[in-house]
């Protein structure tokens, strides 16, 4: 099979032919349709992340047709339309294989409505989103600060705070602004162009209910969880929350690991795909690339300049734009 490669960390990577990956027990082979871009797979590639093994293939996020069963599934068959993660395999190739029932890399259904492309990108960027807001208890009328609220996370924690009524401010580049109104951002502030913390702190003299922090080093996340009132709550998905530091503040903050959250499963990608479905949340796809060029894919995604959800079709019929539906078979 052809896949997108890297041999050493810090390489660009390329197309490698590599064996069709073999499935056992309650493993299903799938054939990619689509494979969704997230920073970690060029924190991967540039070795920012993790040991692994060479060739590596990169990707983990993936929208595909089932071509393959292991002796032990029974929630899949051939030819269903899955959605999903996995970090063993890669899935920047033309197939990867993953578990069934694997909390570390979920997998579902993708219902007839949506695209092999929008469920590519929904999965590691939209499960994160999910599982900060839960954390944070957002819900109508929670005042809701999203640093970083038009990134690949904050795109989707933006629309699913809102369609639950939520109070939504969110800190943008003035390129931007418009964007996250649309995304459903009430509040925008500019932080190419504005002291975030001090428009914050005079807007808002009494506090804010909840923090989701996307991108805050340790010191930033400080300065801006000194906005958020006794008893509330700040989520980092970076890691760089000081849980003992906002404590002692009356503060509860989290460091959200996305795998190790109830939300990482089946039936939070189920849920997630229904808030597609029901019109609460668009998938943002900026750009669009052949497996050929990932290594571009990956650059762009480093830049931080797509603008939305970076995507690599790999079935040549995703290039067509035949893949909808039920015309996958």
């Amino acid at each position: 099979m052809k896949a997108f490669a890297i041999d050493r960390f810090g390489d660009e990577g390329s197309i490698h032919e590599l064996p069709t990956p073999e499935v056992s027990g309650d493993e299903v082979l799938v054939r990619v349709v689509a494979a969704g871009l997230n920073p970690v797979d060029w924190k991967i590639r540039d070795g920012i992340r993790g040991d692994r093994s060479f060739p590596l293939v990169l990707g983990q996020d993936f929208a595909g047709v089932v071509v393959g069963t292991g002796p032990t599934v029974q929630r899949y068959v051939m030819n269903d339309r899955i959605f999903g993660t996995t970090h063993e395999h890669g899935t920047f190739a033309e197939y990867t294989v993953v578990g069934e029932n694997s909390a570390r890399d979920p997998v579902a259904k993708i219902p007839d409505d949506v695209s092999d492309a929008d469920a590519a990108a929904l999965p590691t960027a939209g499960l994160t989103a999910l599982a900060s807001l839960n954390a944070l208890g957002v819900q109508a009328n929670t005042q809701l600060l999203i640093n970083g609220a038009t990134g690949g996370v904050g795109m989707f924690a933006s629309q699913i705070a809102r369609a639950r009524g939520a109070a939504v401010v969110g800190t943008v580049h003035s390129g931007n602004e418009e964007f996250a109104r649309s995304l459903g951002v009430d509040e925008t502030i500019a932080y190419d162009r504005e002291d975030v913390v001090a428009v914050l702190a005079q807007r808002y003299p009494n506090g804010i209910d909840a923090l989701l922090d996307l991108v805050s080093d340790a010191e930033g996340i400080k300065r801006l969880g000194g906005l958020v009132r006794r008893g509330g709550t700040v989520v980092s998905t970076v890691y760089t929350a000081d849980v003992a530091w906002f404590q002692s503040r009356g503060v509860k903050a989290i460091n959200i690991m996305l795998t190790q959250t109830p939300e990482s499963s089946h039936q939070g990608l189920r849920e997630l795909v229904k808030t597609v479905e029901a019109g609460a949340v668009r998938v943002v796809i900026s750009e669009e690339y052949e497996l050929s060029d990932a290594a571009l894919a990956l650059d762009r995604s480093k830049s931080g300049k797509a603008g939305g959800k970076i995507v690599l079709l790999v079935d040549a019929r995703a290039r067509a734009g035949l893949v909808l539906g039920k015309t996958v078979g």
